[in-house]
């Protein structure tokens, strides 16, 4: 697949939006210093479901190592992990700007929704 422009300036506004969610959810003095992680996809084909899932997986992949251990038994860096990482997540979906992916990340978003309506007491 031939890399455009167009898509070199969205994996840069990927990749942008994942820092700016680390810099800007990190709870340490050393915000500005927080780690990034590329996102590559010109490899994929965003006309295919099978490219678009790994797509996804990679931005969610980059999120949590960018974020933080989300299993972390201190519930107070499990929470604020969690939030890094969907914030990272929603950001870099929403700036690739494709209704595939965005329909990928609802179908997630959902089924995480699902199970936490099983978890409730109502």
């Amino acid at each position: 697949m031939k890399t455009s422009h167009y898509t070199t300036q969205i994996a840069l506004a990927s990749i942008a939006a994942i820092c700016v969610a680390s810099a800007t959810m990190g709870a340490h003095a050393d915000e500005m210093n927080a780690p990034t992680r590329t996102v590559h996809y010109s490899d994929l084909n965003l006309d295919t479901p099978a490219g678009i899932s790994v797509l996804y997986k990679r931005i969610r992949n980059a999120a949590e190592e960018v974020c933080g251990d989300v299993n972390s038994r201190q519930l107070g860096e499990a929470a604020a992990a969690k939030a890094c990482v969907d914030h990272a997540v929603y950001v870099s979906v929403h700036s690739v700007n494709n209704v595939k992916l965005i329909n990928e990340y609802r179908a997630h978003m959902g089924a995480a929704q699902e199970s936490i309506n099983v978890a409730s007491t109502r």
